[in-house]
């Protein structure tokens, strides 16, 4: 029933991040290449030096799972139990062809599953990534 229940708060967090999106009209990019804002600029600087992920796979998935975004889609929100630790967070990275297989993040030994009682929505494994434009 908790599961059930801890399950069924996730996906509401999921699909209520995936609705809450700052609608943009035209490709990010000019002929040059370079992003339009300083907020794509510096997501894409950012996505340069971190993970995509955190360290925690999707139980079912053995891995972490990207959930592939609108491309519009600009913000996450990351909910915490207990303690008040919610916040509202850009979107960094994109997803973007080819992939490469399944990364050099080495086995899944490196990430921890699911905890039986999470307590924040990074620990389910499923991670926001913007999708391609094209």
């Amino acid at each position: 029933m908790t599961r059930t229940l801890l399950l069924a708060c996730a996906l509401t967090t999921l699909l209520s991040a995936w609705g809450a999106s700052a609608a943009r009209a035209g490709h990010p990019t000019d002929l040059g290449g370079h992003a339009h804002t300083v907020a794509d600029r510096w997501s894409a600087r950012f996505a340069q030096v971190t993970p995509w992920h955190a360290n925690y796979y999707y139980t079912q998935a053995g891995r972490p799972v990207a959930l592939v975004v609108p491309p519009t889609a600009n913000m996450r929100a990351r909910w915490s139990w207990g303690v008040a630790q919610n916040e509202i967070g850009p979107i960094h990275h994109r997803f973007a062809r080819p992939y490469p297989g399944y990364g050099d993040a080495g086995p899944s030994g490196y990430f921890a599953p699911t905890p039986y009682w999470p307590s924040h929505t990074d620990q389910f494994g499923v991670y926001y990534v913007r999708g391609p434009w094209e």
